[in-house]
């Protein structure tokens, strides 16, 4: 079973792709800000990370290079939405951490389990 975090302060939206995931057989694990993000997969084997950009504590661009210098094989999905900026333009900053896919809020739910899927056959 592949071990997929989400990271976003919404709960709602946490809620929301965790149940649409599991239906899908993956495991999910939570983190509600960026440091609660870095200890679990630090803890925990993880292999993919769904991410918002903007996040307390710690923001998601910075998590995305703190977990690429622990393992470099790390993968992502970055997110984004809901805030006063372009959305668009917001996730485009995460291409430099080479994310397998961005989507912006509200999310196309089909379209990221087809993604997750992809990023994560063996």
């Amino acid at each position: 079973m592949k071990n997929i975090l989400i990271v976003d302060d919404a709960p709602m939206i946490r809620e929301l792709l965790k149940s649409v995931l599991e239906a899908e057989g993956f495991a999910i694990v939570e983190a509600a800000d960026g440091e609660e993000a870095i200890r679990l997969c630090q803890d925990r084997d993880i292999d993919l990370s769904i991410i918002d950009i903007f996040l307390p504590k710690k923001g998601g661009l910075q998590v995305m290079g703190e977990l690429i210098k622990s393992d470099k094989s790390h993968k992502f999905i970055a997110i984004s939405g809901g805030e006063a900026f372009n959305p668009e333009a917001i996730v485009e900053l995460a291409k430099v951490f080479d994310v397998v896919e961005t989507f912006t809020k509200p999310i196309d739910t089909r379209k990221l389990v087809e993604t997750v899927k992809a990023a994560l056959a063996d």
